[in-house]
């Protein structure tokens, strides 16, 4: 792993009435990087929150963006932020919800937002994409590795690895040797910890 990771930039892109989903998976991650790089041995890394409309530090070697995806559509604020990245380009990584049961419905906005990456000259290198997104409010004091979290914690441990090690969620994977997770090239895929049937009657 190269020791270069000093600092990390969060930016929770979701809309000012969105459920809080987008915060609590960007608070889960920032605590499992520094927890990763305590166990390590590792210099651990500054980690600090950003507004999307301003663009990152000049020492920042990530940035790590959380949203609620409705449908298949990229948010607007999520497009907004990628202006103010552009102007200071800095490798991009994202924590996707989707209250869809099956993460697979939201591969479409992280498709865009691998487009408009590729536009604006920003490092696309990939994401997380968590399934039964409203179940994310209602089970964030549940366990970590218990049984309603711990799909997306996996899936959020092998985000941590792919900016720990400065390269994509595909590279990461080969690297780490890692084929226990559901990827769709460089998108990790977290399921619903709860069957659909269930969901839906919870989610009424």
């Amino acid at each position: 792993m190269p020791d270069t990771l000093r600092r990390v930039e969060l930016v929770d892109a979701d809309l000012p009435n969105a459920s809080g989903a987008a915060r609590l998976l960007l608070e889960d991650f920032a605590d499992a990087l520094c927890a990763y790089a305590r166990m390590g041995k590792s210099e651990v890394p500054t980690v600090t929150w950003a507004d999307s409309a301003s663009s990152p530090a000049d020492d920042t070697d990530a940035l790590v963006a959380a949203f609620t995806v409705q449908g298949a559509t990229l948010p607007d604020r999520a497009i907004d932020m990628l202006d103010a990245i552009a102007a200071h380009p800095v490798p991009l990584y994202a924590l996707c919800a989707t209250d869809s049961h099956d993460p697979a419905d939201a591969l479409a906005a992280l498709d865009e937002l691998d487009r408009r990456c590729a536009d604006a000259g920003i490092p696309w290198r990939g994401g997380v994409i968590v399934g039964g997104g409203a179940l994310i409010a209602r089970t964030a004091k549940s366990p970590r590795m218990g049984t309603l979290r711990r799909w997306r914690s996996e899936a959020t441990d092998a985000l941590i690895a792919a900016v720990r090690l400065g390269t994509s969620v595909e590279e990461a994977a080969q690297i780490t040797r890692d084929t226990t997770r559901v990827r769709q090239g460089n998108i990790i895929l977290a399921r619903c910890p709860i069957p659909k049937a269930a969901y839906r009657l919870l989610c009424r």
